[in-house]
């Protein structure tokens, strides 16, 4: 008779290796340099933070683990302080 132990470390981890955010930044129609925040809107706690580029206006943030459908918050505050903050509510994050 064989007999196995096994150690039972936690739950399961959530993957984050297919779950991305990605946009474009502009100011005036310009490309612009804004801060990125991304937050659990049912918790409002930080997912993750980025910066767009300053050329492209370009943002992604990899990594992220599953959220169920349009439970993301994304604000871009304004550091100029001519502009109101931008925000996109009920966001989805996409496999990639």
């Amino acid at each position: 008779m064989m007999e196995f132990s096994f150690l039972i470390l936690g739950a399961a981890q959530p993957r984050t290796d297919r779950h991305r955010l990605a946009g474009k930044v502009t100011v005036d129609g310009l490309p612009a340099r804004r801060h990125i925040i991304v937050f659990d809107r049912l918790t409002f706690v930080m997912i993750a933070a980025t910066t767009s580029d300053p050329v492209t206006g370009e943002w992604e943030i990899k990594g992220i683990q599953q959220y169920p459908e349009r439970q993301l918050l994304v604000l871009s505050p304004d550091n100029t302080g001519n502009y109101n903050a931008e925000v996109a509510d009920y966001v989805s994050q996409v496999t990639g």
